[in-house]
């Protein structure tokens, strides 16, 4: 199945709005939780050919050290809205929330580079 981009772009902005008011919880390899960073106000730019980024993230103090492998996304109420891959910027594959640092250390800003979900593959045009 694949998404119109529209319909992609509007998905993607609803997916945002759930998130306001939210924020990001990140995880080591082992489901030790490193960090709790909250969403910008408003959390995302508009979605373009479905992908949506976030606005920088305020920054957090890590709970924990640790390599980010992971990360839950939740609402305003704490409920779970989105989960997936968290590590270096320069990682391969690249995951979806990437960090400036390789580790996260205890009692320091945890720092996000970037953090984009997409509904869409871009630069395909539906039969």
């Amino acid at each position: 199945m694949q998404l119109d981009d529209w319909a992609a772009n509007t998905l993607a902005n609803v997916m945002a709005d759930l998130l306001a008011g939210g924020r990001v919880e990140v995880f080591d390899g082992a489901g030790v939780l490193l960090a709790a960073c909250a969403f910008a106000d408003p959390p995302f730019a508009l979605a373009k050919d479905g992908a949506i980024a976030a606005h920088p993230f305020p920054p957090a103090i890590a709970e924990n050290d640790g390599a980010p492998a992971t990360f839950i996304a939740r609402d305003a109420a704490g409920l779970q809205v989105l989960a997936g891959s968290a590590g270096y910027r320069d990682a391969d594959p690249p995951p979806e929330m990437k960090f400036k640092t390789r580790l996260i250390v205890k009692d320091a800003d945890v720092l996000v580079e970037s953090f984009v979900f997409s509904l869409a593959l871009t630069g395909e045009a539906l039969p």
